[in-house]
């Protein structure tokens, strides 16, 4: 098994793409941390991993606070020892309630995408490195989206500035850690039929989107989580400060 005695934290694992990762991560071995906002659904993964015979810990957490975040992690060791791989792939997804353009938008909406989304990331990588660095070995795999990449659809202008910025800062952070085998990378997800899409998506709206899709589907959860795989793998071991699309070729370069 790829992930055979590590162990994992996964931010937003209660559902969509989150919970595909855990899932795919119990299923090669590793013991899971499903972090999310909501603890009902964070313990239903759990729950499903457990089904799987494989060990999990449902932690209820806002990433947008550094204390509850420490928590996590802290939790996260006295049940498993130790911290291998962190997904950062909790996000605030404004956008997909409301098509607004940015000048519509307020500093409350912002803060709230930047909490979330960059901050977040911030908290949680700031958490977990130092356990990293002292057993020098660790997995950063930080979810991004092709909006940061391309000019995104009417509504999208802060999300898609926030997936740039943890984009740039994992380039980097990349860099500092690499000297304590410590990989960083980004995962960069076209469209997925996520539950949070299929609720706030037409259906005309999809159709649309699939036309402009090369491989012409949309993406599953699974297919993320099987790149987020690969790079939490040992398989992986010279990749870092990367950013993959995983959209079916919208994005070539």
């Amino acid at each position: 098994m790829k992930l055979e005695n590590r162990v994992a934290i996964v931010t937003g694992g209660g559902s969509g793409i989150g919970r595909a990762i855990a899932l795919t991560f119990a299923r090669e071995g590793a013991r899971v941390v499903i972090g999310d906002i909501d603890l009902t659904a964070a313990k239903k993964v759990a729950g499903e991993v457990a089904q799987q015979g494989g060990g999990a810990l449902a932690v209820e957490v806002d990433i947008s606070k550094q204390a509850e975040v420490k928590r996590m992690v802290e939790m996260t060791v006295a049940e498993f020892k130790k911290v291998d791989i962190l997904v950062n792939n909790a996000a605030y997804l404004g956008f997909s309630l409301e098509h607004r353009p940015f000048i519509d938008t307020d500093e409350g909406e912002w803060d709230e995408h930047i909490n979330v989304t960059f901050k977040g990331t911030l908290h949680c990588c700031k958490a977990v490195i130092p356990y990293m660095m002292e057993q020098r070995w660790g997995r950063i795999i930080n979810i991004t989206s092709d909006s940061a990449k391309i000019m995104a659809p009417r509504g999208e202008a802060l999300y898609s500035g926030c997936k740039a910025a943890v984009a740039g800062f994992s380039r980097c952070l990349a860099g500092e850690l690499a000297r304590y085998n410590i990989l960083v990378n980004c995962v960069a997800p076209g469209l997925v039929l996520t539950p949070s899409v299929l609720k706030t998506r037409a259906p005309q709206w999809q159709e649309k989107v699939v036309k402009s899709i090369p491989l012409r589907r949309a993406a599953m959860p699974e297919d993320i989580a099987n790149m987020v795989l690969f790079l939490a793998s040992d398989e992986a071991s010279y990749i870092t400060g990367q950013h993959f699309s995983v959209d079916g070729g919208i994005v070539t370069s």
